[in-house]
């Protein structure tokens, strides 16, 4: 008899699932809970249960069952088998042999990074495990520090429950974007193939984390990450120099100039010696040009060869054409301090309309940003798992609603929100929880451990909505219910998620890879969430589908509910109609990089994350009339993330992700870094003052190029 799911225990643990009897919570990924479990003679196996959200999905259980059957074939040292699984259970499970021994994210967190020498061997370890689940047909696809454990025979690589088939192609035929965003290959986010080289672009990442403690792309949210993957390079920094050109050469963003597991084997038994250098003159790369009328020039000694011209010699792989471009970075960094002014930035560059510096940066190591209605305390969410409360006038911590052992360890806070009163915060975290809390009281009242993709509170605080990888959910904060009380299907994950200011509509966004494989799929949807549906899972279709055709990753309400504003990397700003779905207008500009957008509380401007800056659109003559940049050059060195406009609409609050501040060492200035896993961090919370009247900043202008920007309206 089939068993039909796990049965009730206290705690939230079932007692058991299948044969196995459940001790405890191993862990908990993007689709189901992990636990240590026994066999009835009493031997330890790791149980995954799937989650309830994509167990009653047919199409989710037929994609489950041949991913359990590709994960069956493998087998290999580095690996650890399956040994049962019931597909046809209420919520479906697999069960592999137990790995003993902390996850390599826990001995990192726990005891800092691992010295160089063990990354090697280590990233060699995994390596041959990636052969092994390669030559089974199989790609692993969410390889990241979690998901590889520490052993007494070395590490090993577990889960498999979003592996797929290399030869099966219908695993992606629905959208679903499994995997952690941290550690996703470009190839995969942009929604194309995906080959055994995006496990090795993941092996990279995972080898950089051991070496650093730190991710190459930074943290934050998963489209800022995201889009640091598809078109920065990786924050190499602080990674031991053995370990660097193995890290480097698997982080290409070229699947096909990776190295193969095999040769990272070789590469990091090379490097353990001392011997990874090729053997050949390394190639110089020239510093790229300066701009400006006094730039100077320069000629560098050797250019490398362009990226399509092919390997140096027939004979040598791509990936080993690359090896020289590691050891000229020492140089590019002088060629271009030397290149640069005086000052070490660049030029200043003149704008079409007035720059407005930021204040000092401060509530460094913050991910989340939202202002309470009294327009002086702004809510952070912090790196460290801590939910500040700040005074924006004194730059000053009036209260702390969590503590970083918030569950039991620290985690990363992506977003914050506050109910229109300023009484009800809502919160969600890098490791699967939502939690809700009593501003005045101080208390949390609500908590929702759920894999989410982006988050929303509705205006009077009686709903949480949330984005996951099939669509979204609505949950009542008041319930005590750990069912949702809707679910808006997609069939892709969630990248923004937003309320009307009436409460009564809810607009998402789908991921927007997808429209390259269905050209069909619009990703912008608005929901009617006064009408639910009584059954637990789909709503039927949404009230409208908006025709966008851009990538987008972010929507926004005006303060009337009359217009939603959506944009995204590379894309315009498109304003349109809400009642009816037309589109009114577009805001078209160079320098727009819309990974945020924030109406102004008057309806007025509309704020837009820009490239090193923020552009504030004035919606009366739809142009941009200013830049917020960190300095008065418009060309800032820090993009920001996220957006919020303070009530009375005098300021704008953005989030940055900076590099490392070197800490001067002859000064005798307190520490003013603030709250951080890192108090060197540079990133945090800027300021800019915003003149209420017309939403026209001031500020003073510079020299140099303009910035193009335009409207258009249908």
């Amino acid at each position: 008899m089939t068993d039909r799911g796990p049965a009730p225990a206290t705690g939230g643990i079932p007692a058991e699932i299948g044969p196995y009897r459940l001790e405890r919570l191993l862990g908990e990924g993007g689709m189901g809970r992990v636990y240590l479990g026994r066999t009835p003679a009493g031997s330890a196996v790791a149980v995954k249960a799937v989650h309830r959200a994509y167990a009653a999905d047919p199409e989710f259980r037929r994609r489950f069952a041949l991913e359990v059957a590709a994960a069956r074939r493998v087998q290999g040292l580095y690996t650890v088998p399956v040994v049962a699984a019931d597909l046809e259970a209420d919520e479906p499970w697999l069960a592999t042999a137990y790995a003993p021994g902390p996850s390599l994210q826990q001995a990192v967190g726990e005891r800092g990074p691992l010295p160089a020498a063990e990354v090697l061997a280590l990233t060699a370890g995994v390596a041959e495990a990636l052969e092994t689940i390669h030559a089974a047909g199989v790609i692993h696809r969410d390889l990241k520090p979690s998901n590889i454990v520490l052993t007494a025979d070395g590490p090993k690589v577990i889960d498999f429950g979003i592996a797929r088939a290399a030869d099966v192609t219908a695993l992606t035929a629905t959208g679903m974007r499994a995997g952690t965003p941290a550690y996703m290959a470009p190839e995969y986010i942009r929604g194309q193939e995906v080959t055994e080289a995006g496990d090795v672009f993941a092996l990279g990442l995972v080898a950089h984390f051991a070496a650093t403690g730190r991710l190459a792309f930074g943290g934050g949210s998963d489209h800022g990450v995201a889009y640091r993957i598809l078109e920065a390079a990786p924050d190499l920094e602080g990674c031991p120099e053995s370990v660097l050109g193995v890290v480097a050469l698997c982080l290409e963003k070229d699947p096909a100039r990776r190295p193969t597991p095999a040769e990272v084997i070789r590469l990091c038994g090379r490097a353990a010696n001392g011997e990874f250098d090729d053997g050949r003159t390394p190639t110089v790369v020239s510093a790229p040009p300066a701009t400006g009328p006094d730039a100077p020039t320069a000629t560098a000694p050797a250019r490398a060869p362009a990226p399509d011209a092919g390997p140096a010699t027939p004979s040598t792989p791509p990936y080993v054409a690359l090896l020289g471009v590691v050891a000229a970075i020492a140089l590019v960094v002088v060629l271009v301090v030397t290149l640069l002014p005086a000052s070490g930035k660049p030029p200043k560059s003149k704008q079409p309309y007035p720059v407005v510096a930021a204040t000092d940066i401060f509530a460094k190591g913050s991910t989340g940003i939202a202002f309470g209605r009294d327009g002086r305390t702004l809510a952070t969410g912090g790196e460290d798992g801590r939910i500040r409360l700040w005074d924006v006038t004194t730059r000053k911590v009036r209260a702390t609603l969590t503590e970083k052992d918030w569950q039991g360890e620290p985690m990363s806070i992506l977003n914050v929100t506050f109910s229109a009163d300023g009484k009800t915060l809502a919160a969600r975290t890098y490791n699967n929880l939502v939690g809700v809390w009593d501003v005045p009281g101080r208390r949390e009242i609500r908590r929702i451990e759920e894999h989410t993709y982006a988050l929303a509170l509705s205006p009077d605080g009686k709903r949480i909505a949330f984005g996951n990888i099939v669509g979204s959910e609505l949950w009542d904060v008041d319930s005590r219910s750990e069912d949702a009380r809707a679910h808006f299907t997609q069939e892709v994950r969630m990248m923004d998620v937003a309320f009307s200011p009436d409460g009564k509509t809810l607009a998402t966004v789908g991921d927007p890879s997808d429209k390259r494989r269905f050209p069909d799929h619009e990703p912008v949807k608005l929901w009617d969430v006064t009408r639910i549906d009584p059954k637990p899972y789909g709503q039927g279709d949404p009230r409208l589908t908006l025709a966008v055709d851009d990538v987008t990753y972010a929507v926004a309400f005006s303060p009337d509910g009359r217009t939603l504003a959506t944009g995204g990397p590379h894309s315009d700003v498109r304003l349109w109609d809400v009642a009816t779905g037309r589109l009114k207008a577009t805001l078209a500009n160079d320098r727009a990089e819309a990974r945020d957008l924030a109406f102004s509380p008057d309806g007025r401007s509309l704020a837009v994350t820009a490239d090193g800056g923020v552009l504030l659109w004035n919606l009366a003559d739809r142009r941009p009339s200013a830049i917020l940049s960190d300095d008065d050059s418009g060309y800032g060195y820090d993009d920001i993330q996220e957006l919020a406009f303070s009530p009375d609409g005098r300021l704008l609050a953005g989030t940055t992700l900076g590099g490392v501040d070197e800490p001067d060492e002859d000064s005798d200035a307190p520490d003013q870094y603030g709250p951080s896993n890192d108090p060197q961090a540079n990133h945090g919370v800027r300021l800019w003052k915003v003149p209420k009247n017309t939403g026209t900043a001031t500020g003073t202008g510079t020299t140099g190029p303009a910035a193009t920007s335009a409207a258009r309206t249908p």
